[in-house]
């Protein structure tokens, strides 16, 4: 059988000298030239990181010869503390990087601007076919008040104008998920016949990690070897729902006592930023404090033993471009609940519960109910883990470059 890799290079061989026309090289040296446009490093935004990663890792497997380019950090040499932090950073970002840009596009086939939230530079690489990854469209449209609780100043706002307009202007947008795709057609900004999607792949090597192997690894994080808990990964936002996450976790406590019996779970570890004030004060009120623990820092190797050894996962959030922890935690055998919201229950499959994030109590009652199911959830979610493979991503991303010269190329 042929496997998907081996037809993407076939693809790339026999297809891509016909599509460029005049301008494809030999075809025994050919290879498709993409300019992968990164986020800045001062930045610090993890979860790009990891994005930006995959593409590096994954593509010259499929005959891409690649270039990596991100804006220098030149004149931002402030703290994050100062006023003119954001403003030195878009000297760096949105000036002094443009020249630099505009010269290594002239040497690509495809640009590819990773994060939307650049896509800005769109309007200085018109020479070259550009696509955009867009993770989703939450400050967009929370820059239209279309966001519950979520108040953006005049500079976020003009800022959100421009990517909406460098959006506007690409050959295609290739949104993470369909719920982000839908949300962004419905801005009604881009032309939905230049927006596609593309599922995000796993960005590591998320697998199962053996029980020994899992607590030696989370021992230096004081892990005990008997400790049940769940786990919740991500940062300190309020669309995170890290209040719930805490009042559940409660909850099961309260219902556990009330009913005389050991609790599903007796620790609560997040992987994040330290609580705010007000959640370690509910914690403290609650009598769940000690139990309650925050990791940084945490490595990848780290990660995956910590879902390893996880009772579940609990993600309650309330608004999401893809939801990357989902499929983290089901590559390595983590059960995993989450809120009934697209695109989580778009991204968990059948293995995944699915919540009201707005009710903790209704959460704990559901995570209890659950406890007699849990090796059947871990064994749908590895199953549901497959579909979204760094391959199949990858696959998806050159018919896409392949789209877009196709396109350029019927136009001359």
């Amino acid at each position: 059988m042929t496997t998907t890799n081996e037809a993407v290079r076939d693809l790339l061989s026999h297809e891509l000298p016909r599509i460029m026309g005049s301008e494809a090289r030999d075809e025994s040296h050919s290879s498709m030239k993409i300019l992968l446009v990164g986020n800045y490093g001062p930045d610090n935004q993890t979860s790009m990181r990891a994005f930006l990663r995959v593409l590096e890792r994954e593509l010259p497997k499929l005959g891409c010869e690649l270039r990596v380019i991100t804006p220098p950090q030149r004149v931002q040499r402030l703290p994050r503390t100062s006023r003119l932090w954001k403003w030195l950073g878009y000297i760096d970002k949105f000036i002094l990087f443009i020249p630099g840009l505009a010269t290594q596009a002239r040497w690509a086939d495809v640009v590819h601007i990773c994060d939307h939230s650049n896509s800005m530079y769109v309007r200085w690489l018109k020479s070259r076919p550009t696509i955009v990854t867009c993770h989703d469209v939450i400050a967009v449209q929370a820059a239209r008040g279309m966001v519950e609780g979520w108040n953006v100043g005049w500079s976020g706002r003009v800022f959100q104008r421009l990517i909406s307009s460098g959006l506007a202007k690409a050959d295609l947008v290739a949104c993470v998920s369909h719920t982000t795709q839908r949300a962004l057609v419905d801005l009604q900004f881009v032309d939905k016949r230049r927006v596609t999607t593309v599922l995000n792949g796993l960005n590591d090597s998320f697998s199962l990690v053996q029980p020994q192997e899992a607590q030696q690894l989370i021992k230096r994080l004081g892990v005990g070897e008997q400790d049940k808990y769940l786990i919740h990964v991500g940062l300190d936002l309020p669309r995170k729902n890290r209040r719930a996450v805490i009042e559940t976790f409660i909850a099961l406590q309260r219902r556990a006592a009330e009913h005389g019996v050991p609790a599903l779970v007796q620790h609560l570890i997040l992987v994040g930023p330290h609580l705010d004030p007000n959640l370690t004060a509910l914690a403290s009120q609650h009598g769940v404090a000690e139990r309650i623990r925050t990791l940084q820092d945490v490595s990848h190797e780290e990660l995956c033993a910590l879902y390893a050894r996880s009772t579940a996962l609990l993600f309650p959030s309330l608004q999401e471009g893809f939801g990357w922890p989902l499929i983290e935690a089901q590559a390595c055998g983590c059960p995993v609940f989450t809120s009934d919201l697209e695109p989580m229950n778009e991204i968990g499959g059948p293995g995944a519960c699915y919540l009201d994030p707005h009710n903790p109590d209704a959460m704990a009652e559901a995570i209890e109910n659950a406890a007699g199911r849990l090796e059947e959830m871990r064994t749908l979610g590895l199953e549901n883990a497959q579909r979204f493979s760094a391959a199949q991503m990858m696959a998806n991303y050159l018919a896409a470059y392949r789209r877009v010269l196709a396109s350029r190329q019927g136009c001359r």
